[in-house]
């Protein structure tokens, strides 16, 4: 049948506008987007309790990160405690002796509650999907072991392991830091990426002799696995807040680093640092994070410390296609 005019023009036009979003999704759909988000858990620790508990990402999906906050800690009353009770604060009355990756999908987190009163936690996981997200295809995420090392018995001391004991390679980002104190106790006061993203440094302070702790890692392809013939890059970038100075009274401090558009931030680091505190003087806490997952908010306490905090924060999409 043939069309005349109008009705011939018509037809026309509508073909063609049929065809421009297909030509310019085109584009984008060779790239694929990455799952992100976090999982939580509330703990509420009873009267000197000490609890272990673990936390997942759901569907097998990857954990690149775990994390705590201290929320509250029941006040201190002279007229309520027992005569050999010390004064505490938010900080010193619960003990955060490990928080690291014990599977593909899981952290474990271990406190101690050193006072006669509730405290209130907070715990996160932060997750990557196992695969990109689902499209006419995806491409699953090639990420190593779980990584240990383990250090003592180590005297009381400012205590900085190697950050070469668990390198990850040039083409790989280090995700899932982690630490766990095995015996006697230890605090740590920093735990942060490297500019390379392809190590960790730790540092902590041991408080009691012969105390042992391990540190843990994996580390992250940039590349995916190939599906179709192809493969695809993933993008993470070091983001670094300004150094913050704590002078102005004792209390809790936060600070917030955020990632640029169409990012998000899954692994995060602290250091909290000042040349005259050592394990035996040191005034201030590390309260624990929690990831807002284009965001992350640090909470501190005390005074006299310098801190600087950290993120590595990932594109939510991939590049095109690369060769496998």
């Amino acid at each position: 049948m043939r069309m005349h005019g109008r009705a011939a023009l018509l037809t026309l036009g509508l073909a063609a506008l049929l065809l421009i979003p297909a030509a310019a999704g085109a584009k984008t759909a060779t790239k694929h987007h990455l799952d992100m988000y976090k999982a939580e858990q509330h703990i509420t620790l009873g009267e000197s309790q000490s609890g272990t508990y673990t936390l997942s990402c759901p569907n097998g999906d990857i954990a690149a990160d775990g994390m705590w906050r201290i929320d509250e800690v029941g006040p201190y009353n002279p007229q309520l405690a027992d005569p050999d009770e010390s004064p505490w604060t938010i900080a010193s009355g619960v003990d955060v002796l490990g928080s690291y990756p014990s599977g593909n999908s899981q952290y474990t987190f271990r406190f101690r509650n050193t006072t006669s009163e509730d405290a209130q936690l907070k715990i996160w996981v932060t997750c990557l999907g196992k695969t990109t997200a689902p499209d006419t295809h995806s491409h699953s995420f090639v990420v190593g072991n779980i990584k240990t090392k383990g250090y003592g018995p180590l005297a009381q001391q400012d205590f900085v392991p190697s950050n070469s004991d668990i390198p990850c390679a040039a083409d790989e980002v280090y995700i899932a830091p982690g630490w766990n104190v095995t015996a006697g106790d230890a605090t740590p006061f920093s735990s942060y990426p490297e500019p390379n993203l392809s190590q960790w440094s730790y540092g902590f302070y041991v408080t009691s002799p012969n105390t042992s702790l391990t540190v843990y890692g994996r580390c992250l392809k940039y590349k995916t696995g190939p599906t179709n013939g192809h493969a695809h890059k993933l993008y993470a970038y070091h983001r670094t807040g300004p150094v913050e100075h704590f002078n102005k009274g004792n209390g809790v401090w936060e600070h917030q680093i955020s990632c640029d558009e169409h990012q998000k931030g899954l692994v995060g680091g602290w250091s909290l640092f000042n040349a005259g505190h050592h394990w035996d003087n040191f005034p201030w806490h590390f309260l624990g994070m929690d990831p807002r997952i284009k965001a992350r908010a640090y909470k501190t306490y005390g005074v006299g410390a310098n801190g600087q905090f950290f993120l590595v924060c990932f594109n939510d999409r991939t590049s095109r296609p690369l060769a496998p």
